[in-house]
């Protein structure tokens, strides 16, 4: 039989492994521009934001990507740490839902 913890551990451990999964992926694409320059030598010559925008718009990839992702991963952090099983994450929920509802920005969060 169920517990009214183990929906929250499932959301944890999920949420746990998409912070895993966006901290290889930011890793990956800070790493990319090395990886390509076996294809392309003259990224080697360029400046490390040139050759970054330059990798992201040859790949398909919003160039602010990088810059996104660690936003992400500690909104996720933050998210992951709210869900208490004592609580359900409900203290979580209304701080969030309450700074929505009063136009905050992502940033004052």
């Amino acid at each position: 039989m169920a517990t009214q913890t183990e929906p929250i551990e499932r959301l944890r451990a999920e949420i746990t492994t998409t912070i895993e999964h966006g901290t290889e992926l930011l890793a990956d694409l800070k790493l990319l521009d090395d990886r390509l320059s076996l294809l392309l030598p003259s990224l080697q010559e360029m400046a490390e934001s040139e050759r970054e925008t330059f990798v992201a718009r040859l790949c398909g990839y919003d160039a602010d990507l990088p810059q996104r992702l660690p936003v992400l991963i500690e909104g996720l952090a933050d998210l992951l740490a709210g869900l208490t099983t004592t609580d359900g994450g409900a203290v979580w929920l209304r701080q969030h839902l309450d700074r929505l509802a009063a136009g905050e920005s992502e940033e004052a969060a």
